[in-house]
């Protein structure tokens, strides 16, 4: 289940929002908890556009893409096949090819939000799926879209997972206490996993066959 903050044997952490900015990196948090837990690694879910450190981080951290600038949770309504494949060539081979939707907002429609007819993912709802199904990326996804991926897409959905720790590297305000999952809020709360954890990236993960299919 989506943020369940129990001790786990296993971990796949992972944070949204990576980006330079001082208050919306959450280094802070980061290299404490790697010193206090000397097994900890995480996967960041990195703004592109807003992000030019990632030279400099060591190799406990992995770096996945989070949309291109993420200026509003629907970035992905305004792209279609041609440019998601445009946007996403551009990555260095410093990113992992691993993807999220700014608010998993990659198709309209099931997350409740459905497009404006003018925006181009209007125009074929599984563009950016078939794009990066077509760049050999895995993507991360909610349960609801199911039913709309098109064949052969290397999904991880975090739903069907409960080894994933979902975190923010800013604090959240949702209204449910285990949805305030940025990097503060989970060190007041007590994080969920102790020096007796096991640590995967999500590649690391993906390759061992550690996720469960979406069902």
């Amino acid at each position: 289940m989506l943020n369940d903050w129990s001790i786990r044997k296993t971990a796949i952490v992972e944070a949204d929002d990576m980006q330079d900015r001082y208050d919306r990196n959450g280094l802070n948090f980061l290299f404490a908890w790697k010193a206090k837990y000397p097994k900890f690694k995480i996967t960041l879910f990195t703004i592109p556009e807003k992000t030019t450190f990632l030279g400099l981080l060591p190799d406990w951290i992995e770096i996945a893409v989070h949309g291109w600038n993420h200026e509003s949770n629907f970035e992905c309504y305004g792209w279609d096949y041609e440019k998601t494949k445009a946007l996403i060539s551009r990555l260095t081979p410093l990113w992992k090819p691993i993807f999220k939707a700014p608010g998993w907002s990659i198709t309209p429609g099931n997350n409740g939000y459905p497009a404006a007819p003018e925006d181009p993912i209007a125009k074929d709802p599984q563009a950016v799926y078939k794009a990066l199904r077509d760049m050999d990326y895995i993507i991360f996804d909610r349960h609801y879209n199911k039913s709309v991926r098109p064949e052969g897409c290397k999904i991880v959905c975090v739903d069907c997972n409960p080894d994933i720790v979902h975190m923010h590297t800013w604090n959240m305000m949702g209204v449910r206490e285990e949805d305030r999952n940025g990097f503060e809020q989970v060190e007041t709360r007590g994080v969920p996993w102790s020096n007796e954890t096991t640590f995967y990236f999500v590649s690391e993960a993906y390759e061992k066959g550690l996720f469960k299919p979406c069902i």
